[in-house]
């Protein structure tokens, strides 16, 4: 499991709450947005859950640029977990 933190900026015409939205709906193998927050009308912050490094790479490199309205994303962080 990996946890994948993402800032996402969004096109001037973008409304924030339909972008959120969107990026909530997408399907996704092995991997769920766990939480998108609207921060502004033109910033989000989302937590991108995956079961693997490479498929949360996918989902970053292959999918959220698709997603209309978004204009960039950048990583905040990503984490390991630590099994207790």
């Amino acid at each position: 499991m990996v946890n994948i933190y993402r800032f996402i900026e969004l096109i001037r015409a973008a409304s924030a709450p339909d972008v959120a939205d969107r990026i909530k709906g997408l399907s996704l193998a092995n991997c769920k947005f766990a939480n998108v927050v609207v921060l502004s009308y033109d910033k989000l912050v989302a937590q991108l859950d995956c079961s693997t490094p490479e498929d949360g790479t996918r989902v970053v490199l292959e999918e959220l640029p698709k997603v209309e309205g978004v204009a960039q994303t950048n990583v905040i962080a990503v984490v390991k977990p630590v099994q207790h």
